[in-house]
């Protein structure tokens, strides 16, 4: 795990883990002080939800969870001191208390989940709506776009559009193809009545500074900023290439092992 630091485009380094821990069940808590992720222990049935303080896996509070089927464990945080939780139990383990100022309730939407559609990640699409995506109704674009990478008639993607400027505008196609068992994410640029695909973007969305952020090949990209402060929107520059590091332990500081009395 790395901080990215979005005002000036440093990493600072943190822990390795040797887990599986599914991307679109994580969040980061609005000062970015906190992550809810969840690991996936599929083979032994003790998945578990936890809350730590990045750069750091280390837990500092835990749920346990059977498994994580229907897309089950980790959550949301609605604001700094509200956490969504998507497990059926918001007991934590005894070991790992929930501090007395942390409001934990379970993660509850009206979408419905439908594996034959390709719509699976409740809790994706609900941060979707968190951060600024709203869903757009365009069926021709988005038959277009997908009718090749489609196996099953009764996948329905979905579009979603996140603004940049009054007119610039970031979209995203996504949905589950089951055959496959992969999420696929399709993102484009879009100017008026113009979607630009970014081309093998795994990931993208837009930063503080109005820049669209992404990832690519295990490298991380953003807009660049011209010397009269604006946004070119059409190239992205790489910024940090990860693919040189490698695992090495990096033991816990004591800071990062405890709440702190104030959120």
């Amino acid at each position: 795990m790395s901080i990215w630091n979005l005002d000036n485009d440093t990493l600072e380094p943190g822990q390795w883990i040797n887990k599986k821990v599914p991307m679109r069940n994580c969040d980061v808590s609005p000062s970015g002080k906190y992550l809810i992720y969840a690991v996936d222990n599929f083979e032994n049935g003790k998945s578990r939800t936890v809350i730590s303080k990045p750069p750091f896996w280390t837990a500092l509070t835990v749920w346990e969870h059977g498994d994580m089927l229907f897309d089950k464990g980790g959550g949301l945080f609605a604001d700094e001191k509200t956490v969504l939780l998507n497990v059926q139990s918001t007991q934590a383990l005894e070991h790992y208390p929930v501090p007395s100022h942390l409001n934990i309730k379970e993660f509850q939407t009206q979408k419905e989940y439908s594996l034959p559609k390709g719509q699976v990640n409740l809790l994706h699409e609900c941060r979707l709506e968190i951060n600024g995506w709203t869903e757009q109704k365009d069926p021709s674009f988005i038959q277009k776009e997908t009718e090749s990478l489609i196996h099953s008639r009764s996948i329905v993607p979905k579009l979603w559009k996140k603004n940049i400027t009054n007119n610039v505008a970031l979209y995203l196609i996504t949905f589950y193809d089951p055959e496959q068992r992969k999420n696929v994410d399709l993102f484009y640029l879009g100017r008026k009545d113009e979607k630009i695909k970014l081309d093998a973007i795994t990931w993208a969305d837009i930063d503080n500074r109005n820049r669209i952020i992404a990832t690519r090949e295990g490298k991380l990209y953003t807009s660049k900023i011209a010397a009269d402060g604006s946004v070119d929107y059409t190239n992205l520059e790489m910024v940090h290439d990860l693919n040189p590091l490698k695992p090495t332990r990096i033991p816990t500081p004591l800071t990062m092992k405890t709440w702190e009395d104030n959120v």
